[in-house]
């Protein structure tokens, strides 16, 4: 018999959103390798860290990482994790995700298992990925990502065999899907969750939001701005203005953001009313303030969360507007640039 898994009350209404984390290996160097993956997360509360709800409390946007280390579930299956959920009164996460030996043969990319909290299929996900995914998890319609991603990495391959074939069984892990966000585990740079110096503010999404982090030039910034609003003929002969599309926060407490810790602090508005906005963030960080080109760093919210890539200022306004009306979406945007 395991003992239950330190989870909080459940939440009632106001239900916070949130990623279990279950150690079920035995290695202590692939467990320090996977947490350091993930980074120093928001709301994350490591087993031994007392009352995870006062973890909740500290963050500006409340979400919660819960780690089970407990040495009983070394072993554990996610149908063992997924039998300890079905208990009433708990709170209940978004998402599962555990070690086990897959993630203990591949030193490249770590893979965990996943799953939703309450149904869903199994897939694998890399450690960077599942805390990209993790900022981002109380924005609206984050279910649909991980469907999405239960879709490009199932666990379970399946297929229809054709008459008196036999069924197939993977040998090895090149037999296996590639778990979703090999992309980001392979960048020179991947993106990793740092905790910054002081408490940012929440980003409230009301149109797309370009958030300025470099404050060394106040003359690029300006120019920026004015390459973003009024692109000029030939980039848009139907819009003159984008104003309206974007909103710039020319705040100095984003000083110095990392694109993980500005995308962590993004959240849709209160209003009833439906914004129509792109799932992205956009940043004028320190390379875009001392190119010449002014290249604009775009952080994806819902598509491979965190995997970042680059456009110039002047179809900043062409991309945003045609994401939000589902005209495009980031895969005709996105390029090699990260």
């Amino acid at each position: 018999m395991r003992p239950p898994l330190p989870l909080p009350p459940g939440d009632g209404e106001s239900r916070v959103p949130g990623i279990l984390l279950v150690r079920t290996d035995s290695d202590d160097d692939v467990w320090e390798d996977v947490l350091w993956r993930m980074g120093e997360l928001p709301g994350m509360h490591r087993s031994d860290q007392g009352d995870a709800a006062e973890a909740v409390a500290r963050e500006s946007i409340s979400r919660r990482l819960i780690v089970a280390e407990d040495p009983a579930w070394r072993g554990a299956t996610s149908e063992d994790v997924s039998a300890a959920l079905d208990r009433p009164g708990i709170w209940v996460p978004d998402l599962v995700v555990l070690t086990d030996d897959r993630t203990v043969r591949n030193a490249d990319w770590r893979p965990l298992l996943a799953f939703c909290g309450s149904d869903g299929d199994a897939f694998w996900i890399t450690p960077r990925q599942a805390a990209m995914t993790y900022l981002v998890l109380h924005r609206p319609n984050l279910d649909l990502t991980i469907n999405e991603f239960a879709e490009t990495a199932p666990a379970e391959l399946e297929w229809e065999l054709e008459e008196d074939e036999e069924e197939w069984e993977p040998d090895d892990e090149e037999d296996l899907d590639e778990p979703v966000g090999v992309e980001l585990e392979s960048l020179k740079a991947p993106p990793r969750y740092t905790r910054p110096a002081r408490e940012l503010p929440p980003l409230i999404q009301q149109a797309d939001l370009l958030v300025r982090t470099d404050f060394t030039d106040d003359a690029a910034w300006t120019s920026l701005v004015e390459r973003v609003c009024r692109p000029g003929r030939g980039h848009n002969d139907v819009i003159d203005d984008f104003g309206d599309y974007v909103d710039f926060v020319d705040d100095p407490a984003f000083a110095g953001a990392t694109p993980e810790q500005v995308m962590a602090q993004v959240r849709d508005s209160d209003t009833e009313e439906e914004e129509m906005v792109s799932d992205v963030v956009l940043i004028a960080d320190a390379t875009t303030m001392r190119d010449p080109g002014q290249r604009v760093l775009v952080v994806p919210l819902a598509d491979q969360p965190g995997f970042a890539f680059r456009v110039d200022p002047e179809v900043v306004g062409t991309m945003v507007a045609n994401l939000a009306i589902g005209n495009q979406d980031i895969g005709d945007w996105r390029n090699d640039e990260a």
